[in-house]
């Protein structure tokens, strides 16, 4: 098994002709076979592919034992470096997954800190008569994807005054109304701030959130904390 970084993963990628690349997205059972044109599938069968494509470059990675965890992929023994999350979108729309869910990340920041530094492999698609062809590549921090909207400090979903997950911004446009945060500190302040500003947030949560944060992030630095 090899040991590389995620951006050493994505040109590997890259080398191997992946951009433009076509494949068939479908399902037989029984002699029966169907087009696979949901897109609400495309994320769990192209992460299935690329831990096929990983095993077969003899890459190391690991996965958390409940699939529901974070991240998707470790690419070291060291379950607190090298966290990779993979995500996927159609690339004739705006990216429209879930960067993470908001509550959750926020309290899994304090005792997992490390997280705030995983990579985010993204693709962008095309799928169209059962045929998937991946159009480009991204890797980015999540302060990379991310932004503030017009009424709250980070683009999120909200449903019913309840907010659900983070969401990304278009990065890669210069159109945007509003733009990805420029650093990790800017979006750890917009994390803070959208506490502050969600009423469903207890008050001890919301007010010493950042400092809670910053904290652990320390004692990890200083391997306090693994």
């Amino acid at each position: 098994m090899i040991h590389i970084t995620a951006e050493q993963l994505k040109d590997m990628l890259l080398k191997d002709g992946l951009i433009g690349a076509k494949g068939f997205s479908g399902f037989q059972l029984l002699g029966l076979s169907t087009n696979g044109n949901s897109k609400s599938l495309v994320g769990y069968m192209f992460q299935e592919w690329l831990e096929v494509w990983m095993e077969n470059k003899k890459i190391y990675h690991d996965s958390p034992e409940n699939s529901q965890e974070s991240p998707d992929f470790f690419l070291s023994e060291i379950k607190s470096k090298n966290l990779l999350e993979i995500k996927t979108f159609d690339y004739s729309a705006s990216p429209n997954f879930d960067v993470a869910n908001y509550e959750a990340y926020c309290t899994s920041l304090l005792s997992q800190p490390y997280r705030i530094d995983a990579d985010y492999l993204i693709f962008g698609y095309s799928l169209e008569n059962a045929e998937f062809s991946v159009k480009e590549v991204w890797l980015k921090k999540v302060w990379e994807i991310t932004g503030p909207m017009q009424d709250f400090p980070i683009r999120i979903q909200r449903k019913k005054d309840m907010i659900y997950n983070i969401r990304p911004m278009t990065w890669y446009s210069m159109g945007c109304r509003y733009n990805p945060f420029n650093t990790k500190e800017d979006f750890i302040n917009a994390l803070q701030n959208s506490l502050l500003a969600y009423n469903k947030t207890s008050s001890d949560l919301a007010l010493n959130w950042k400092n809670k944060f910053e904290t652990a992030y320390s004692d990890w630095e200083k391997g306090v904390i693994e």
